[in-house]
């Protein structure tokens, strides 16, 4: 069947966190919520400690459902640790949110060759994005500072849809949003069981992005990069390669 459409993942795939620093990241979470006087003292060291309870026990549960958790519940969660209570929608919430990924933004990197690729490939096949993202206004923030968004004609995101890949339905959207079957589409990511193995369940031809970077990071998450019984159709060490693995593909 004719290859008509190219949909990526995002993190690790065209943008990439291996320079990326957790640690600050939670500082200026804390320091957010610190300067609103959410809580009034306590150790970095403490506030990390309950933050990563939480993301933990949520990941495991998202790792059973694939429903995606908002980033801001997690704050939220961690912010019951300090005897306060708060709804999504408070700002106070917002705020530090988006202190963290303001963090996040500002350590991701985009190689630079990826803009080129991209309008080469637009200029030959539909493309679309999909990623797991819990806070969407911080993945359209990031698209917008790397100018990527101009690129893609469907834009599908966890925090937005509501589940996570390896989820089918995520990956369905995309392809209903780019009017292109399955046996026309290929995936291109890094992660063998979100990316691989949910685009295969679908019937999209993959490319799995053999990208160490994210997996030098202590708190990645376990569950994305652990072995999974899958095998793509090609592997590749970069995208650089990537055209021509197409058109033979």
């Amino acid at each position: 069947m004719q290859l008509k459409a190219v949909i990526f993942d995002l993190g690790d795939t065209l943008i990439l966190t291996d320079k990326w620093n957790y640690d600050k990241c939670l500082k200026k979470l804390l320091k957010s919520l610190l300067h609103d006087d959410v809580i009034s003292s306590t150790s970095f060291e403490e506030f990390k400690h309950f933050y990563f309870e939480v993301r933990r026990q949520m990941y495991l549960e998202s790792e059973q459902s694939l429903r995606e958790v908002d980033f801001r519940l997690r704050v939220i969660e961690t912010v019951k640790k300090f005897n306060h209570n708060f709804n999504q929608e408070n700002s106070i919430i917002t705020r530090a949110v988006e202190a963290f990924l303001d963090a996040f933004i500002e350590d991701v990197r985009m190689e630079d060759y990826v803009p080129l690729l991209l309008t080469e490939l637009k200029e030959k096949y539909k493309l679309g994005l999909v990623s797991n993202f819990a806070y969407a206004p911080g993945l359209w923030k990031m698209l917008h500072r790397f100018n990527l968004a101009r690129f893609f004609d469907a834009i599908v995101i966890s925090g937005e849809l509501g589940v996570r890949k390896p989820h089918p339905l995520i990956f369905e959207e995309a392809l209903r949003t780019l009017g292109i079957e399955a046996v026309n589409a290929v995936f291109v990511g890094d992660s063998l069981k979100a990316d691989i193995h949910g685009a295969k369940k679908v019937g999209l031809k993959t490319i799995l992005l053999e990208n160490v970077g994210l997996r030098k990071n202590p708190y990645a998450i376990p569950g994305e990069l652990d072995p999974f019984p899958v095998e793509p159709e090609v592997k590749i060490p970069n995208l650089r390669s990537l055209r021509k693995i197409l058109e033979v593909l």
